[in-house]
């Protein structure tokens, strides 16, 4: 559900330098220092309003109006012009009580929320003659009929930067929760006395401005994404980052192809 390539529904995803990190399921994983931007995608044909949950908590100042068709970077924070960055710092990996205040460092989770569409409702039409009307309806009206769904909403103003909708205050009632992915990333069996975790904080200064908007959405969601980024000390090892060396010459294996060293010919 998480891993996201092509999808109909508002997404999202972690990137450095507008380039996608690479994902490990939910996770990902980046440098201590490093800042990284938010990928807010609407493929859809609604308007959507996206709000933002970091380390267990909402971004305060509102969340960002994605128009149909739009791709936005949010480098930022809605309420203070700071970049996104990721801190590590070292814990006691061995305690339960460390563990669990822990749980929701580098959690990142985005909401979406379709715009609120208000019902219209047709006028009763009377039927006067009822000459040519079917026998097998005696009716001599019919109404109202709703010509689209709607729902409870809730009130947002939004902002934009570079034709980007942005909001910069909204209310939700919305009782659909996430909260991400947490203990289950620190298996309890394998616990570190020294174990190194991160959150998100405020980095750099960021230019990108928001401009504010009036707009209704619904109080259920239509998708989420979820993620957690991890320091790169815990990354798990991929084959093609092994480093093979041939045990008679120390030449490094250069192929994987390469059953022989190229210098010796000893077997790998």
């Amino acid at each position: 559900m998480y891993y996201q390539t092509k999808t109909a529904t508002p997404c999202a995803f972690i990137t450095k330098d507008k380039q996608r990190l690479k994902q490990f399921g939910q996770n990902v994983y980046l440098k201590n220092g490093a800042e990284f931007e938010l990928e807010l995608f609407n493929p859809s044909q609604s308007t959507v309003l996206s709000k933002i949950k970091i380390n267990g908590n909402y971004l305060s100042g509102g969340g960002i109006v994605i128009k149909p068709g739009q791709r936005i970077y949010l480098e930022r924070y809605l309420d203070d012009a700071k970049k996104f960055k990721f801190e590590t710092y070292e814990v006691d990996g061995t305690s339960n009580e460390v563990l669990e205040a822990i749980s929701s460092n580098g959690d990142v989770i985005i909401e979406f929320y379709e715009e609120y569409i208000k019902p219209n409702y047709s006028q009763p039409v009377l039927v006067n003659n009822l000459k040519n009307y079917p026998s097998t309806n005696p009716y001599p009206y019919y109404g109202p009929t709703f010509t689209t769904t709607g729902g409870v909403g809730f009130n947002t103003s939004s902002v934009n930067y570079s034709s980007t909708n942005i909001v910069s205050s909204y209310h939700s009632n919305s009782s659909n929760t996430f909260e991400g992915p947490n203990k289950r990333d620190i298996p309890r069996s394998r616990k570190l006395k020294s174990l190194e975790t991160g959150r998100v904080e405020k980095g750099g200064n960021s230019n990108q401005s928001f401009k504010t908007v009036n707009l209704d959405f619904n109080s259920w969601t239509v998708s989420k994404s979820v993620w957690k980024i991890l320091p790169e000390s815990v990354k798990p090892y991929e084959v093609k980052d092994l480093k093979v060396y041939c045990t008679e010459c120390g030449s490094k294996r250069k192929k994987d192809s390469h059953k022989f060293c190229p210098s010796c010919g000893t077997k790998y």
